[in-house]
């Protein structure tokens, strides 16, 4: 199997998981010390014990429908359509894997917001390159 086959097994099983609330299989997808920035909130979550806590514990009744998928080589980029509760977005994440372990994911979100109370113990807050400017 080329890489960039592997690639899209491991990122369609990550997505399938994570709407199956598979979470030990999910988990096994990523590297021990995944990362994964959330650039609107400012937030970044380091190692798998973590991001699946963060997962578990995300509120709210969410389904993540991904509509595009582009891979190459040990880069993914989705488009999905999330949904919780009432309201609805469109997301871009970007994934990077490693030995066929998920290292990297970068969820984009339409517009910047405060993150929900509750995740504090977490996430770091990062300060972006404009927030130095000003």
């Amino acid at each position: 199997m080329d890489e960039t086959q592997r690639t899209r097994d491991v990122v369609g099983r990550y997505f399938a998981t994570m709407a199956g609330r598979e979470w030990d299989a999910f988990g096994e997808l990523l590297s021990a010390e995944v990362v994964y920035e959330l650039p609107q909130t400012r937030e970044r979550i380091v190692g798998r014990a973590k991001y699946l806590r963060f997962n578990r514990e995300y509120p709210g009744d969410w389904t993540a429908i991904v509509t595009r998928l582009i891979v190459d080589g040990t880069s993914a980029a989705g488009s999905m359509n999330f949904t919780v509760g009432d309201e609805e977005m469109v997301g871009l994440v970007y994934l990077e894997l490693d030995d066929g372990l998920i290292t990297r994911i970068t969820d984009f979100w339409p517009e910047s917001y405060d993150p929900p109370a509750g995740r504090e113990h977490l996430v770091e807050r990062v300060v972006s390159a404009t927030d130095r400017i000003s």
